[in-house]
Order: structure tokens, then C-alpha cells, then sequence
């Protein structure tokens, strides 16, 4: 354990934006085929050959790269993750974490603790979706890193869920399809509906290919108004943990008016009270306008959209809630 509060500090501050550098100028995707000389990697780059030299030392340092015996530079199992052509490149989510556009309200952490407000609001003038909405790159940054995850937790999902007792199962929230892709090729008897702004599953017909393409549909539009009605399984993964109590209601509201009496509805979420689940990811969602819940808040949060939880599953370092219907009558309003 560290004994000095400078040993997160330094180099935690410095070593994230060193980590974006390097994944920005592509140097993972360049030492793809081999260790490189610094000259080498420059040109390939297009870096300044002694800032970048500067760079890999510091990162080396940090474990990311490696040298050779002869000073050429390579990957290390923690920089070969972040190629793009990665099959668990976690690139996307390295840019994500770096930018501009989060870590300028972390450095507002201290006015979101003081007032318990989002400090994305207060730093862009806007709340975080809205702002994706009208700045496409780094809404593309935002989607690419939430399709990117999707391979890290999948398999734990399946390993701990049966979805074969379902005829369809709606992914509300579903992004680019990656879920529900993954879910359909483990599930040959389940029917799929990918659902999202038009905006985000635009991208899902490169995603959900092949035979897992004719088991499904993908449909636009907002889960604020309402959701695709019918099916006897709602997935929302990593959706309720965006939003702050008021909206995460009407958005459960809207699958309870959508969803069969009999139907199921599954929450993947980490929960704050669960030993997997790091704290510093609350910090994160205080900062975006979301709220990281624990168990019980979960209870009382669906108890106000008409639902029940039924049971929790561990899925790896998250939780799936397994939710049905209480009161039929209480979602007539809004």
C-alpha cells in the first residue's frame, strides 16, 4: 500500500495522459509487428523522434512498452491490448478515459462533491448525452469504447445467466449491437431487438451480420418516450447507472408499459455496495450526471417503476438483477 498520497499523484496524473499520447499516435498499433527502433517508430508515427523517445521511456517505466537488449522498442502484454485489431483492444476506452471531455469536469470534482450537481453541466453548459448528440467525435469515441467493452464482460454474463428460456429479448440501450450479437450467437433459439437513438444503431448493421442478422431487428428511437412493446425479456446494460433518479424511473417506467405482465426485465449493473465494484467509478458518474447504486437503492428505484427484484446474479465484476412486475396500474402517469 502506498504510505504518501503523492504515490497516486505521481505519475497517475501524467502517466493517463501519457498512456492517450501513445494510443492517439497509434505507437501500440505500430510495434503490432515487432519491436522498432525510435527513428522507426517516428517516421511510422509521424512523432519528433526525442519527444517520443521521452514517451516510450516513460511509459516503459510504467511497464506499458518494453526495450530490447538493443534499444529498440516493443509492446508489453499491457500495450498490445490497446492495438486497435486487438480481439480485446481496450483502445477505445483508453481514448474515453483521456479525453478532453471527461477529464475536463474531473478537475470540477470538488464543486460535484460540494453540491452534489454533475460538473459536466457546469463545465460544457450542457448534460453529458446532449452534449454527445452535438459533437460527433467524441460521440463516436463515447459509442466505440462502450462496443469495445462489450468483449470483457460477455462471456461472465452467459457463464451466469440462462437466456434460452426467452422467445425475445429487447436491448434497450443496446448501442452498436455487440450484446445482443454475442447473445443470439450463444442463444440459437432467442429472437433479437436492438434498440437506441437512430444516431448509435446507424453502426449496428456492420455489427449484427450473418445469421445472427435474420433473428433480429434494430430500431431507432428514444427510451425517454417510449420502448419497443411485446417481448418477454428487457436487457438494459450499463444504461440506469447514466442517470440520476428521476430519469432512470421514467426510462423503467417505459419498459414496465412496454414489457408483458409475465415478462422479465434484466439489469447489468455494478453494484456500489459490492466488494468488485471500485468506488472511483461513483466519482466518474457524480462528474457525468449518473448515480452508481447500491443494492437497495436498486430496490427502491424499481419499486417506483411498478418493479420487483427478484434475484441478484454475480456476473463478474457486475451484478445482473432479475426484475418482474409488482402493480400493473401504477405507470399510467408519468
Amino acid at each position: 500500500m502506498p504510505t504518501n498520497p503523492m504515490e497516486y499523484l505521481f505519475p497517475g496524473v501524467i502517466a493517463a495522459q501519457a498512456i492517450y499520447a501513445a494510443v492517439k499516435l497509434r505507437v501500440p498499433d505500430a510495434l503490432a509487428s515487432g519491436p522498432r527502433t525510435i527513428a522507426e517508430l517516428a517516421a511510422e508515427t509521424g512523432a519528433h523522434v526525442r519527444s517520443l523517445e521521452c514517451l516510450m521511456r516513460a511509459l516503459c517505466a510504467l511497464a506499458i512498452f518494453e526495450q530490447t537488449p538493443d534499444g529498440r522498442w516493443g509492446n508489453s502484454p499491457l500495450s498490445d491490448v490497446l492495438r486497435q485489431d486487438h480481439p480485446q483492444s481496450q483502445r477505445a476506452g483508453a481514448m474515453l478515459l483521456t479525453s478532453a471531455f471527461l477529464w475536463r469536469p474531473l478537475g470540477e470534482l470538488a464543486e460535484s462533491v460540494r453540491t452534489g450537481k454533475p460538473a459536466f453541466d457546469r463545465v460544457f453548459g450542457e448534460r453529458f448525452f446532449a452534449y454527445l448528440a452535438s459533437h460527433r467525435d467524441d460521440a463516436a469515441i463515447f459509442n466505440a469504447a462502450m462496443t469495445e467493452g462489450i468483449a470483457w464482460t460477455t462471456s461472465a454474463l452467459l457463464a451466469a445467466y440462462d437466456f434460452s428460456r426467452f422467445e425475445e429479448l429487447i436491448d434497450v440501450g443496446g448501442g452498436e449491437g455487440a450484446l445482443l450479437r454475442d447473445l443470439l450467437s450463444a442463444t440459437p433459439g432467442l429472437r433479437g431487438v436492438l434498440f437506441d437513438l437512430p444516431e448509435v444503431v446507424c453502426r449496428a448493421p456492420a455489427i449484427l451480420t450473418g445469421v445472427v442478422a435474420a433473428r433480429c431487428r434494430i430500431v431507432g428511437g428514444d427510451f425517454f418516450q417510449a420502448v419497443p412493446e411485446g417481448a418477454d425479456a428487457y436487457l438494459l446494460k450499463g444504461v440506469i447507472h447514466d442517470w440520476p433518479d428521476e430519469d432512470a424511473v421514467q426510462i423503467l417506467r417505459n419498459v414496465h408499459r412496454a414489457m408483458r405482465p409475465e415478462g422479465t426485465l434484466l439489469l447489468v449493473e455494478g453494484l456500489a455496495d459490492s466488494a468488485s465494484h471500485a468506488g472511483m467509478s461513483e466519482l466518474l458518474m457524480l462528474i457525468v450526471g449518473g448515480r452508481e447504486r447500491t443494492e437497495a437503492e436498486f430496490r427502491a428505484l424499481l419499486s417506483a417503476a411498478g418493479f420487483a427484484l427478484k434475484r441478484v446474479v454475480p456476473a463478474g465484476g457486475q451484478a445482473l438483477l432479475e426484475c418482474g412486475w409488482t402493480r400493473p396500474g401504477v405507470l399510467e402517469r408519468s
